[in-house]
């Protein structure tokens, strides 16, 4: 599998439908993965790999599919012990390039899940990845065996944020 870098492109018009799938697969690199690792402030992103295809499917819009796998550790919310998280996420995207003289596609509904309007022809895969990866881990990372007392604190019901406002109310 080939070494992917966050800044690699695809040129969407060079995918003609029709044509046989344009395939998109690799394993992200040591900078990218501490791009990730930084951007979303993950302790250790590693393992990112990528196999997808990508093909047109009407007229300025395009699908792709595939699997993202990753390796992500993140703080513990509790306790700030690492806690490892291997995301193993199904591709399933559609690219819709904004044209200004028609306006969004009329047979694609833009507004649908997993469909994304592009101002350009070129599809960021950097970008992609790394959103993918951020959405996808978990955003409320705690490790096994954590007490829930010990992740959102105290039993008594006295020591909650509207506490004082329901004193009032007796």
């Amino acid at each position: 599998m080939q070494n992917l870098t966050l800044d690699k492109n695809i040129d969407l018009y060079l995918i003609d439908r029709g044509s046989p799938l344009t395939t998109l697969s690799g394993t992200l690199d040591d900078d990218g993965c501490r791009f990730i690792q930084e951007r979303f402030n993950f302790v250790d992103v590693s393992g990112v790999t990528i196999s997808a295809n990508i093909k047109k499917i009407s007229k300025d819009c395009w699908e792709l599919t595939g699997t993202l796998v990753a390796q992500v550790t993140q703080a513990c919310v509790a306790t700030g012990q690492p806690v490892k998280e291997k995301l193993d996420i199904t591709l399933e995207e559609r690219y819709v390039l904004q044209n200004e003289q028609e306006g969004h596609i009329a047979e694609i509904d833009v507004d649908a899940a997993n469909v994304e309007v592009l101002e350009t022809n070129i599809l960021q895969v950097g970008e992609l990845i790394a959103q993918t990866i951020g959405v996808e881990a978990d955003s409320f990372p705690k490790q096994k065996n954590t007490p829930e007392v010990h992740v959102f604190g105290s039993d008594n019901k006295d020591e909650h944020p509207f506490a004082k406002l329901s004193s009032l109310k007796k």
